[in-house]
Order: C-alpha cells, then sequence, then structure tokens
C-alpha cells in the first residue's frame, strides 16, 4: 500500500492486487460494500490518515474509490473543512459538558446497580483507553500472539479515544492475564463492568468486532 497527502483534507491510497490478496478481499467485495471489505476500508482509512499524520475522525468524510489499469484500486479520502470546523467547533463547546455527563453516568450507573446487585465485573475481561490509533497499534502488536484472546475496537468521535476491549476464551491459558497487562504503558485502563461495556457499545463506533488485535497488528506491522 501506498499513502500521498493531496492537500491538508486530502489523502490518496493505492491498494494493490497483493494487499486484496492478502486481506481475502476481491473488488467485488468492494463494490458491493460486503462486511469484510467495509471493515479492510476502516482499518486503511486509520492507517492512512495516521501515516500522513492527519484527523480523519470528523462527520463529514468523503470516500471515492476507483480501479486503475493494473487492476489495482485507488482510494482517494477527502474532508470538507468548512463542515469539520463547523462541527468540531460545536463539539469544543460541548466537551467538557459531555465529559461530566460521561462521568457521572458512570457513578450513578455504577452506584445504582451496585444497589441492585446487578452490576459486576467480567471475569478475564480488560478494557483500555488510547489516545491515538498508533498507541493501539503498539499494543496490539504486544498481544497478537496471545492465545485465548478475544478483542474488539470502538471509537468515541466526541472524545477522540479508542476503547480495546479484550476478553478471555476458552484457549486461553494460565499467561492471559500477565500478557493482557503489559500493555499498561500505552493505555489507560477503565471498569470492565456490564455498566462499562454497555456504556461504550451504545456511545461510540464499533470499528472492529472481532479478531481487533490481530487485524490491527498485521496493518500496523
Amino acid at each position: 500500500m501506498k499513502f500521498r497527502k493531496i492537500n491538508d483534507t486530502t489523502i490518496n491510497c493505492i491498494i494493490t492486487q497483493d494487499d486484496l490478496k492478502k486481506h481475502g478481499i476481491d473488488l467485488d467485495d468492494l463494490f458491493d460494500r460486503k462486511k469484510n471489505a467495509v471493515e479492510f476500508i476502516k482499518r486503511i482509512i486509520l492507517k492512512a490518515a495516521s501515516s500522513v499524520n492527519m484527523n480523519m475522525k470528523n462527520d463529514y468524510t468523503s470516500m471515492r474509490i476507483s480501479v486503475l489499469p493494473d487492476h489495482s484500486v485507488s482510494l482517494t479520502i477527502s474532508q470538507d473543512p468548512v463542515e469539520s470546523a463547523g462541527i468540531q467547533a460545536h463539539k469544543d463547546d460541548a466537551h467538557e459538558a459531555q465529559s461530566a455527563g460521561a462521568a457521572a453516568y458512570y457513578g450513578e450507573a455504577d452506584k445504582a446497580a451496585r444497589k441492585k446487585g446487578t452490576d459486576t465485573v467480567i471475569s478475564g475481561t480488560y478494557v483500555f483507553r488510547f489516545p491515538s490509533i498508533l498507541d493501539t497499534a503498539a499494543s496490539c502488536r504486544i498481544l497478537e500472539n496471545c492465545r485465548g484472546l478475544s478483542s474488539a475496537l470502538y471509537f468515541v468521535k466526541d472524545t477522540g479515544f479508542y476503547y480495546l476491549v479484550l476478553s478471555r476464551n476458552p484457549e486461553a491459558g494460565d499467561e492471559y492475564d500477565g500478557s493482557v497487562l503489559r500493555i499498561n504503558d500505552f493505555a489507560d485502563m477503565v471498569s470492565c463492568s456490564d455498566t462499562t461495556l454497555a456504556y461504550i457499545r451504545e456511545h461510540s463506533d464499533c470499528i472492529l468486532r472481532k479478531r481487533a488485535v490481530q487485524q490491527i497488528a498485521e496493518l500496523y506491522s
């Protein structure tokens, strides 16, 4: 893959046939918007943005796909600076209130749940918060060979944080917890209660629902 920053609002990515084959994608998958192709494109956008140090997290990102004569794919990603500036200004004004609201939500929800005895910490599950996709990728490279690990990646637009949810599956061995805790240098560990997980799933975009660690590690290897 080759990434090129065309201007302050546009990135171009050339995806070769070998790149597509490596990820099990063909051209029909892209144009039919099949699930595996959509997840592949999401990962490409993340890598493209980080490669050229450009923020592509706003609500007004557009994408154009075209097939080149050699059957490689040209992916052009653009964002509208006027719309982006407007929505970002609104988000900046509301950010402090939203953060306080989220904290209040967690606190009050946890209190209420504990009174009812319904809020539980899920054994073998960890939630880590990352400030950037590059920090997320660094952790994923550490964890990619961890046996018995299930993972999903979420992104909260209003705060710009990524949340990596890690959980134990039946194949996990005794080294599972130690392997997971090695990534504390790259992220903040947050509550892994069922209340927190429900909040993340409701208020964020799911970037990768399954095998997030392996897919991100492969993409940023």
